[in-house]
């Protein structure tokens, strides 16, 4: 039995992605080539997944490059967004491209209730 670790899946699924990302950047695609469907399917379990994936990285990026600048005293977080798009522009070009996909609206929305509360800079209840 070859169960593969929770540490051996990720890295194997930052790869695929670093892989197709640099695929499209190569040939100027915004949406997955075909040619990916098999992989991505594989690895993700079909399209909905894989974008899961670089919603997921983006917003960790994100998260974390507006917690420096919070920390570092900036009064405009918003420069933030700039900032990684032009640190990770193939991950956002894609992710624009498939904006109206129901695999990125939940995703989306819990992401920015976080960022409106790490924003917010209140206090949070204990639950």
């Amino acid at each position: 039995m070859n169960i593969l670790s929770r540490s051996t899946i990720i890295r194997r699924r930052r790869a695929l992605v670093h892989t197709v990302l640099r695929d499209m950047a190569e040939t100027g695609d915004t949406t997955v080539p075909p040619w990916w469907e098999a992989d991505i399917e594989q690895e993700f379990g079909g399209l909905s997944g894989f974008l899961a994936e670089l919603s997921r990285q983006w917003w960790t990026a994100y998260a974390a490059h507006v917690d420096a600048l919070i920390e570092l005293g900036c009064d405009e977080p918003s420069q933030a967004w700039t900032d990684v798009a032009e640190q990770m522009p193939q991950l956002r070009a894609v992710l624009d491209s498939y904006l109206d996909e129901s695999a990125l609206a939940e995703a989306e929305r819990r992401h920015c209730d976080v960022l409106r509360w790490t924003t917010r800079r209140e206090s949070r209840n204990a639950a």
